[in-house]
């Protein structure tokens, strides 16, 4: 394990899902493990032991709106969600945090190596590691392991099938060029 064991928990993570935990529902060990495999890419991406709090905020928070504001155009919520818990998660660069929430769908890549790192380690558990961005197999496996799936990708076709039916015009507002 070059980068060190899979990271299950961290209290920043823990302290924001346990309070939208309601709000969430049934889905939040979808979400949560979602979370942490995405943490834990990332932190493997960026060679790193270590999660900090900035990280683990944008990821707790990242998605986060499409159950607090009810709708599949979440960026903006959950960058909100961000700014509302970044003292309590003592985080030190917000305006780095709300860039990793707004940018993580942007399609082209990013200059700035940990908002690209966050980026591709989200889309390398959407694509079910199919698309590793230089990941090892070995290594995605070991993730996928320790925090399975849980219907995750039933959740996001159930999600865009619900929000294309509703929005035909404006499938997926979630991606920016």
């Amino acid at each position: 394990m070059p980068d060190g064991p899979v990271v299950t928990s961290h209290p920043v993570v823990e302290a924001v899902l346990a309070h939208y935990r309601l709000q969430i529902g049934p889905d939040l060990d979808t979400y949560r493990n979602h979370v942490y495999r995405g943490l834990n890419y990332q932190r493997r991406l960026l060679g790193r032991k270590e999660v900090s709090n900035d990280q683990a905020l944008t990821w707790a928070v990242h998605d986060l709106g499409i159950w607090t504001a009810r709708t599949f155009d979440y960026l903006a919520p959950s960058a909100e969600l961000a700014r509302q818990h970044a003292g309590e998660a003592e985080v030190a660069d917000l305006p780095r945090v709300i860039q990793m929430v707004e940018l993580h769908h942007k399609l082209r890549p990013v200059h700035d190596p940990l908002i690209e790192t966050f980026r591709k380690a989200d889309r390398i558990d959407v694509m079910r590691g199919h698309l590793r961005s230089g990941l090892g197999r070995r290594e995605v496996d070991e993730i996928t392991e320790a925090l399975p799936y849980c219907g995750f990708h039933r959740f996001l076709l159930r999600e865009a099938t619900r929000h294309i039916t509703r929005h035909p015009l404006h499938p997926l507002p979630m991606f920016r060029w």
